[in-house]
């Protein structure tokens, strides 16, 4: 089996990704899909007026919806409109 070294510079204070990860990234039998606090920060979720998230909030939003997707449905804009729900709605109790 060949062997591959990969040099990344990460950021303060971010782990280095765990080594079944990098298999995953690197064969082609798996298929990962992406999504980024800022997919999160610029969707309008629709609901008469834009709430705009805090980074903490749209971090909190991608790990509600890892913790809880729905293999039948996976992590879609509608997944991730209920968690943005729920963040900005957990805020308001919170105020």
């Amino acid at each position: 089996m060949p062997k591959l070294t990969i040099e990344i510079d990460l950021p303060e204070g971010q782990l280095p990704p765990d080594s079944r990860d990098v298999l995953r990234l690197t064969n082609p039998n798996w298929l990962a899909s992406w999504w980024h606090t800022n997919d999160v920060k610029e969707h309008y979720i629709g609901d008469g007026e834009y709430t705009e998230l805090t980074n903490d909030e749209c971090l909190q939003v991608l790990n509600l919806a890892e913790k809880y997707h729905d293999c039948n449905v996976g992590i879609c804009w509608d997944s991730l409109n209920e968690w943005q729900r729920q963040v900005i709605a957990e805020r308001k109790e919170d105020a």
